[in-house]
């Protein structure tokens, strides 16, 4: 890919028609998109982009990506593509190539942050303190403990 600053076609025949494949919200998106389409060997310019990025007015998204007519076919095909891809998030869901850190990774980011399990010492002594608490309440109610200090 030639790196200009404005996107053209270069040098075409006359009378070549120009046709909108898609349009997009984000230039970021268009760009990419654009340079897979560039990638395959199929010429093409994005439209609007600067308008779009200054002054988002909503809609259906204004930032235009052109091919040629004759091109539209294969274009077609390698959007239809990527699009797929997007909506399955750009990546598969499995985790064939993941290993063992990254599933401790995966199973600490699903565990509660502050889960109370039997078992942990700081469990114990929670549990421990809420009963003498309520042994101090009972022996305060019978009349055996007058203030707290005499309790312990």
């Amino acid at each position: 890919m030639d790196q200009q600053i404005l996107d053209y076609f270069g040098d075409f025949e006359e009378g070549t028609r120009i046709v909108p494949l898609k349009y997009f919200f984000f230039e970021s998106e268009a760009r990419l998109y654009a340079a897979r389409l560039k990638e395959a060997g199929i010429p093409c310019f994005i439209s609007n982009a600067n308008i779009m990025t200054a002054l988002p007015l909503g809609g259906g998204g204004g930032i235009g990506l052109h091919i040629r007519e004759a091109d539209l076919a294969d274009a077609t095909r390698i959007v239809a593509l990527l699009d797929l891809q997007e909506e399955n998030g750009g990546q598969d869901d499995t985790f064939h190539d993941a290993d063992y850190d990254d599933i401790e990774y995966q199973r600490a980011l699903n565990e509660p942050p502050m889960a109370i399990k039997p078992g942990h010492a700081w469990y114990w002594l929670v549990i421990g303190i809420v009963l003498l608490v309520i042994l101090r309440a009972f022996l305060r109610a019978a009349g055996v403990v007058e203030s707290w200090r005499d309790f312990f």
